[in-house]
């Protein structure tokens, strides 16, 4: 797809309608914050998505979303109505640059 095709109005398409990059708490935000302050914006980073134990006792998972996961992280992106509400959010020590 093209970046005309897949940029319109200045809002990415694909992106799930639910799970939004603001669905988290700023402990995430903290961290990116954290490496960017060290220059280690272009490092490798590893996250997991995982839960704990079977619930309900079950004995296997079936794991359904992996595509919707990977989408969420191709199209993954914040608009200027998000970095304006972090800039709002975090502490003002929060360099300008960093959003």
């Amino acid at each position: 797809m093209s970046e005309t095709q897949d940029n319109i109005n200045g809002k990415r398409l694909g992106q799930n309608g639910i799970v939004q990059p603001l669905l988290t708490d700023l402990y995430q935000i903290t961290m990116a914050y954290a490496y960017w302050k060290s220059g280690k914006t272009k490092d490798h980073a590893v996250f997991d998505l995982f839960f704990r134990k079977n619930p309900f006792q079950g004995e296997f998972t079936i794991f359904a979303g992996l595509e919707e996961c990977l989408k969420f992280l191709n199209k993954f992106h914040y608009s200027n109505s998000d970095i304006k509400y972090l800039k709002e959010t975090l502490p003002p020590s929060i360099e300008e640059d960093f959003f």
